[in-house]
């Protein structure tokens, strides 16, 4: 099983709306399995970020609901044929800084490193979703250098140093309540001059949001897991993994 790593703030958790799932969306296929926040694999299903009794706290998410990471691992599934193994490590509102590595399990990074190792499977990729909170403070000017640290640290720490990653540009400025964010084209401008190998940016500019103006709509989520999928399927081909 190839195991892949859903990790950033809430639009990775997932805000999509659970009641606009199709119908087969609500079926769960043995092919794709995960490994949920209460250190258990099970079928597959949304909520993937379910803080139901979840083993370490500091991730926990109350408020997750549809993300990318099924869309990802369907149309992953059809390209590539492999069983596909997901594990959440998102966390709503978090910041670059509050993944700075380190072995500590309270921490947001040493968390999601324990659990990738307690999931075991063929670890074959990464996705990274965040930058909405950096838009604000004083960590935007700096969010690339931030995350190629992260990048770094994942991958000495599961020994995978040409391990693929994709991560998501911020979508549009928000129009509501758009002074709260006075940075968010300087995020968005960091993030597409990220040069680091085995790593692919995929935009989602332009896709639909909730009426918050912040958080992708369960259909948007839909589009944004097939773009995922190809651009990490992508550089697996070009020898990523």
């Amino acid at each position: 099983m190839d195991v892949y790593v859903l990790a950033g703030q809430s639009n990775m958790s997932g805000r999509g709306r659970l009641a606009d799932l199709a119908p087969a969306e609500r079926i769960a296929d043995p092919r794709i399995r995960l490994y949920g926040n209460d250190g258990r694999w099970r079928d597959a299903l949304d909520p993937l970020d379910d803080a139901a009794n979840q083993v370490d706290p500091v991730s926990a998410d109350p408020q997750a609901a549809v993300g990318p990471g099924l869309p990802f691992a369907r149309s992953l599934l059809r390209m590539r044929g492999h069983r596909v193994g997901l594990v959440p490590c998102a966390k709503g509102g978090s910041a670059i800084a509050a993944w700075v590595p380190g072995a500590d399990r309270s921490t947001l990074y040493g968390s999601c490193a324990a659990r990738v190792r307690d999931a075991k499977g063929r670890l074959a990729g990464l996705l990274w979703y965040q930058g909405e909170s950096d838009t604000r403070g004083a960590t935007s000017h700096t969010w690339r250098s931030g995350f190629a640290a992260i990048v770094a640290a994942f991958r000495n720490d599961w020994n995978a140093p040409r391990l693929p990653i994709v991560f998501v540009q911020i979508a549009d400025r928000p129009r509501i309540g758009a002074d709260r964010y006075p940075d968010w084209t300087v995020v968005q401008a960091e993030q597409a001059r990220v040069s680091l190998p085995c790593v692919a940016m995929v935009s989602t500019r332009t896709l639909r949001r909730n009426p918050d103006d912040l958080h992708l709509t369960t259909d948007a989520q839909r589009i944004l897991g097939l773009r995922l999928a190809k651009a990490m399927a992508t550089l697996q081909r070009q020898g990523c993994g």
